[in-house]
């Protein structure tokens, strides 16, 4: 579906609508004017390039008096550190800053209520923030609870308040359609016995009261907080891509060499199930952690408010994880896993000559509503995606488009169907 370019009067209007429906209070908003500023500098910047990479930049919108009382008042990890001299905020001035305000550690402090917002410091905020589920209510510790401006990549622009996501920019666009299939029934379900399994291992390595202590919900979102960290890499990098997720038990059956075709294929021994072992020793130490402070179940809520020096560590590792999947996701083909998160394989061919004429639209979460389009609608790295996982309807596919436009493609509700990832 087109839709018209989106301008900073357009962004600001949507930011200010979006802002009033999560009933976030107006004094936290900057005025019209600056706040249409501080969208079209950091769009304009994040065009940029400083020697061949493109800019990445965040900015909060707070002064340093709240920030630095949030801080006392919430013991935040981050901090503030102040310029002896405000800045502008232009868009040589960001060109300039940026090398120094690396965008996973820290951002700039901004602050000013009229049409001429200015730079008074930086914000060191770290990386914890990177790997935590934006729809759960946040650790104060991770974010500072105002509006942040993040250039992610050339034209992609996206304005949070603390972790939540308010608009996103891409291209010119401004994207109000689309669904997070995280949130969904449907798509937890298809991987309930992995979670289960999980829990069992928990309970084979320590002991069943070990096990019992830990939430599904817990093992959920901590694999899901990878995979949004592997398309929203994806996404920036602007190359496209595709992440196949095969049953558990696929790796044997004969219809795998007549589907797929890949450049390199994992062997299926420890070395290809990392991921289970770095969550494996999550659960492990969040439940440790938790036992010491007096808690009988960790649910994803607590542990987002533990702090730990080896929680800390094995969630860097998580990150590396992410990191690594993107990257096998950057070669042409689809990356392959089993619903356990095993790698199978990288680069991966989707042959078969099953003919797809159309696919469902998901107009809901659940996609109880849908609308038919033609298949040959989208490109042939969607198409190549509809085929396979029509003819294997226990197959899910995510396909990420190089203008950064991503679908989750399943079988559900016995129809093939799919959701534009809006997270």
């Amino acid at each position: 579906m087109n839709s018209p370019s989106a301008y900073p009067e357009q962004i600001t209007a949507a930011l200010v609508t979006r802002s009033q429906e999560l009933g976030l209070e107006s004094d936290k908003l900057p005025c019209a004017g600056a706040l249409t500023q501080l969208i079209d500098v950091v769009y304009q910047t994040s065009l940029l390039q400083e020697e061949g990479e493109a800019l990445q930049v965040r900015a909060v919108f707070a002064t340093a008096e709240e920030l630095a009382s949030e801080t006392k008042d919430l013991n935040a990890a981050w901090h503030v550190v102040l310029f002896n001299e405000v800045m502008p905020f232009t868009v040589q001035d960001l060109r300039k800053l940026t090398p120094a305000v690396g965008y996973y550690r820290s951002m700039l402090g901004v602050c000013g209520n009229a049409d001429e917002p200015r730079i008074w410091g930086i914000v060191v905020t770290g990386t914890q923030w990177v790997n935590r589920h934006v729809s759960i209510p946040h650790a104060a510790s991770h974010l500072p609870h105002h509006l942040i401006f993040h250039a992610l990549a050339p034209g992609h622009l996206m304005i949070t308040h603390g972790a939540e996501r308010l608009v996103e920019v891409f291209g010119g666009k401004l994207l109000t359609e689309g669904f997070d299939p995280f949130l969904s029934q449907w798509l937890p379900q298809r991987f309930a016995n992995i979670r289960a399994g999980v829990i069992a291992d928990l309970a084979l390595g320590n002991s069943p009261e070990t096990a019992s202590k830990v939430d599904q919900n817990f093992v959920r979102h901590a694999a899901q907080s990878v995979i949004r960290r592997v398309l929203r890499l994806v996404r920036a990098r602007r190359h496209g891509g595709m992440l196949i997720y095969l049953p558990e038990d696929s790796v044997c059956h004969d219809w795998l060499p007549h589907w797929l075709r890949f450049r390199v294929r994992f062997q299926q021994d420890e070395t290809s199930c990392r991921f289970r072992t770095l969550l494996l020793s999550l659960l492990q130490r969040a439940v440790a952690v938790a036992q010491e402070q007096g808690l009988h179940q960790v649910t994803w809520a607590d542990y987002l408010r533990l702090h730990d020096s080896k929680l800390a560590e094995i969630e860097s590792a998580m990150t590396d994880f992410a990191s690594f999947l993107a990257d096998l996701m950057g070669i042409d083909g689809a990356l392959v896993l089993n619903q356990r998160f095993q790698l199978i394989g990288f680069g991966a061919e989707i042959l078969g000559d099953s003919h797809v004429a159309t696919i469902a639209r998901a107009l809901d979460l659940e996609a109880t509503e849908v609308q038919l389009e033609p298949a040959d609608s989208a490109g042939t790295r969607h198409r190549s995606a509809y085929r396979l996982v029509s003819a294997q309807p226990a197959v899910i596919a995510v396909v990420v488009s190089q203008d950064g436009e991503a679908r989750f493609v399943a079988n559900h509700r016995d129809r093939l169907t799919y959701w534009p990832y809006l997270p």
